[in-house]
């Protein structure tokens, strides 16, 4: 039987680039979250400086610019959701509650980044566009779930919750606390909301 060496320079190495990727992304949630500069003015350079990674460095993650960095926020924010999603669903719990939780894990994640979300979220057709953006969609998850619940329609249900679920977040999205149009759209607003979208989309197919 043959055995495959691993090479210790290239596992070294991977985790080194992993490790400044999540240090960048976290430094651009940083900034975007809590920096007295525009969302606008805060650059590759400035997360960088942030983070305390040399520039060079930072656009070899991030060639495209902040394109890249909005891209690696999503994709990184819904790896982290499908692992503790995974980790729920070991209980083997009921349909309904893997939908709800499902739900709920994506908004906690969404207020856990907040404005960066935001601001990434704002300029998700260009980053389709590029090619960066999540690997698996959520409403593909949804959907699938949706499949266990015998009493409705899954394909019916998954729209509903889906559109729901957009509805609802694009209001957090706009919040702004001086705006009073969108100041109620607070994260308790938003969390609050997302847990009763399951139980609104069986009421509407029933």
């Amino acid at each position: 039987m043959e055995v495959t060496k691993v090479d210790g320079r290239l596992v070294r190495a991977q985790k080194t680039y992993d490790e400044i990727h999540s240090k960048l992304l976290k430094s651009a949630v940083e900034l975007f979250n809590n920096s007295p500069l525009q969302p606008e003015k805060i650059t590759v350079t400035e997360i960088a400086k942030h983070a305390g990674v040399s520039t060079a460095t930072a656009y070899n993650h991030f060639p495209e610019n902040k394109l890249d960095i909005y891209g690696s926020l999503f994709q990184e924010g819904f790896k982290d959701v499908v692992t503790d999603f995974e980790i729920f669903m070991k209980s083997d719990p009921i349909s309904e509650e893997a939908i709800k939780t499902f739900l709920n894990v994506i908004a906690m994640k969404c207020v856990e980044l907040g404005d960066a979300i935001r601001f990434a979220w704002f300029q998700v057709r260009d980053i389709q566009s590029t090619g960066k953006w999540i690997q698996n969609e959520p409403y593909d998850v949804l959907y699938n779930l949706c499949k266990n619940h015998k009493n409705v329609d899954p394909r019916e249900l998954a729209n509903e919750i889906f559109q729901m679920f957009n509805g609802i977040t694009f209001l957090w999205l706009r919040y702004d606390e001086n705006y009073p149009v969108w100041s109620k759209y607070t994260d308790e607003w938003y969390l609050d909301n997302i847990k009763k979208i399951f139980d609104k989309a069986i009421k509407i197919l029933k």
